[in-house]
């Protein structure tokens, strides 16, 4: 049996700090249920004194109330936590059952805070034990004031100075005795890292983050589906207990809070950059569970800030129009997820996405063509995507795997695409998800626009791409297939591009053998199912080729040529050093046309041409040309 040991507050505040105890008064009153000799525990696997110094008594009894911190041995040795805290004269008591246990913290904590008016005339906070009403914390402010400063700020307090028509002493940082302000500096601190929302100090005994390890950031998600979905109703409930460990830095008794959810509205800001979630209070209790709530007071508006919308031309944005995807975000389900790319031995990429962003016209800038080609080519190699798990899912969740990409229409530009996600759980069951490009990092970046110009890289200027713009206008003709290609042109932007896709394979070991591609014997890609450099090159093909708008119709983004695919052609006699390809160039199925591959694709042309400098390439014969073309012809000719 585990021994108990009690010992005397006084002795132990000073020489065993370092233990997690809480120390029994020695006084009994048997009327209030105060039981003298009895022991607590800080649960040091969910939180420590790191984080408990820095809380006001009100605020540590609304801790355990929210997360269960305290806890000792029951007759069996069998460890219990204790149902409730509440704070009485500013004594600390913990409830079980019938009974009611006064503690005194052997630590040092912080003091309460109260609302004062200086000698100055101005609103202050000070230091004091002095209780608060949380009624007085309840005013209404106009959307239009709330919007205006977005959260708390010089621009907010300028709004509070007018209607109380004094100055705020904000020496020190504090907060005020206005609901709406700790609302605000709750979502600001969370999003700052702040104060004693900092993880630094949110931590156990292991220095892990155990209380907010689902803390999902406002920015970071919807606010339609923080608000309706379920498996975002412990966001809300976090929401609610912090608010309530944020009061009661107050002295202000609050037990708990009780927010009318069902009735919560969705408001866009004036800017259209955030959303809020504009709600009411059903009910404000004490440690008793006795209401506070004036009934004068029930029918004032509040309003949590800061929620990402993606009907925006902003950072993340997907236009004014918003979402129009059938799935949800997987965004919306983990908080800012990273999709970690990893080259292998098929491409030198550091980390993510961001290797593919490039200056706008600098031809190792991505568009979604190639960038898609190349995603779908190498989705199913272990390894190549990664989207990690977070510890507070692993519980319910195995993986996350990609098994799909397709375009969107946003901004009409072609320039967002996305993943599908599929979230595999523990129970065998999974989920599908929509995670957009421009979410596979925290940078919100946009691939390259398409290049409306007939010419070669460093002939083009940035007016010569189009991509989002505010103002922009229609996409006007694209540029003829038959002038673009231009066989006898060797000068054209085709030839040129042929020759940099080449130039990317050329000189890599890894991908000969760990040789030179002239010691490389042809045999190999003709005898390899599904060669892995045929990959590579017709991934940089469409990104290189498919920059340029080809063929679409004017207004029309999805028109025209959609992807290159290039396919070995095995010839009777097999000459030396050089491999036969077909080029082909598909069509989109109809301008709704966001699949990869799709029925009712057409080839449009379709360009033969040697890929030349294996093993035993005659350069003497051939020449020195990359590709050598042979024919070109339309449709599937």
């Amino acid at each position: 049996m585990k021994k108990k040991f009690y010992f005397n507050s006084i002795l132990i505040a000073s020489s065993l700090s370092f233990m997690p105890l809480i120390i029994c008064s020695c006084q009994t009153k048997k009327d209030n249920y105060i039981i003298e000799g009895s022991n607590a525990y800080i649960d040091i696997s969910k939180i420590s004194r790191i984080f408990l110094h820095r809380l006001s008594i009100g605020q540590i009894a609304a801790l355990h109330n929210m997360y269960k911190i305290f806890y000792y041995y029951d007759n069996s040795n069998k460890k219990q936590y204790y149902d409730s805290a509440y704070v009485n004269d500013q004594k600390l008591y913990l409830r079980n059952a019938n009974k009611n246990v006064e503690y005194k913290l052997n630590f040092p904590i912080k003091p309460s805070w109260k609302q004062e008016i200086s000698k100055f005339d101005n609103i202050n906070i000070v230091k004091s034990n002095k209780p608060s009403d949380i009624n007085n914390f309840l005013n209404e402010y106009s959307f239009d004031e709330v919007d205006s400063a977005g959260d708390v700020n010089d621009e907010w307090y300028s709004i509070l100075g007018d209607k109380r028509k004094k100055d705020f002493n904000r020496n020190n940082d504090p907060y005020f005795e206005y609901m709406q302000t700790v609302i605000f500096r709750l979502i600001q601190d969370t999003e700052l890292n702040y104060s004693i929302m900092k993880s630094k100090y949110l931590i156990n005994s292991k220095r892990e983050n155990v209380i907010t390890q689902n803390l999902f950031k406002n920015k970071y998600i919807q606010a339609s589906s923080w608000l309706n979905d379920e498996e975002h109703e412990q966001h809300r409930q976090w929401f609610k207990k912090f608010l309530v460990i944020y009061l009661n830095k107050f002295n202000v008794n609050v037990g708990d809070v009780d927010i009318d959810w069902k009735n919560a509205e969705i408001v866009r800001s004036f800017s259209g950059t955030t959303d809020y979630i504009k709600f009411k209070f059903k009910d404000i209790k004490d440690w008793n569970g006795k209401s506070l709530l004036r009934n004068d007071k029930k029918n004032i508006e509040y309003y949590i800030n800061g929620f990402r919308t993606y009907a925006t031309n902003q950072k993340f944005g997907v236009g004014n129009q918003g979402l129009k995807e059938e799935l949800p975000l997987f965004n919306d389900y983990v908080p800012n997820p990273l999709l970690e790319i990893d080259g292998m031995k098929f491409m030198n990429i550091i980390d993510n996405i961001n290797y593919f962003v490039k200056g706008a016209t600098d031809i190792n800038y991505w568009n979604a063509k190639g960038l898609m080609y190349l995603f779908q080519s190498f989705k199913n190699e272990p390894g190549f995507f990664k989207l990690a798990v977070p510890e507070y899912k692993k519980n319910e969740d195995k993986e996350y795997k990609i098994i799909d990409f397709e375009y969107t229409p946003y901004f009409k530009t072609n320039q967002i695409f996305k993943a599908i996600v599929r979230v595999f759980k523990l129970n065998g069951t999974y989920k599908d998800y929509v995670l957009i490009s421009s979410n596979f990092d925290d940078h919100g970046h946009r691939l390259k626009g398409l290049i409306t110009k007939n010419a070669l890289p460093n002939e083009l200027k940035a007016s010569d791409i189009y991509s989002i713009r505010a103002d922009s206008e229609p996409i006007k003709q694209g540029i003829k297939l038959d002038d673009f290609i231009d066989k006898n042109n060797k000068n054209s932007v085709f030839r040129y591009m042929l020759n940099e896709s080449a130039k990317k394979l050329e000189n890599i070991f890894e991908y000969w053998n760990n040789n030179n591609k002239q010691n490389y014997e042809v045999a190999n890609l003709l005898l390899a199912k599904d060669p892995f450099q045929l990959k590579l090159l017709a991934s940089y093909l469409n990104n290189y080729l498919l920059a340029y708008a080809l063929e679409n119709k004017e207004g029309e983004v999805f028109s025209g040529i959609k992807r290159i695919d290039l396919n070995i052609v095995k010839l009777p006699n097999q000459p030396i050093g050089r491999l036969y390809l077909k080029m082909d160039f598909v069509s989109y199925a109809n301008n709704q046309d966001f699949k990869f591959k799709s029925k009712n694709e057409k080839i449009v042309k379709s360009v033969y041409l040697y890929w030349n400098g294996f093993k035993g390439y005659d350069q003497q014969k051939y020449g020195n040309e990359y590709f050598t073309i042979d024919k070109i012809t339309d449709g599937d000719n």
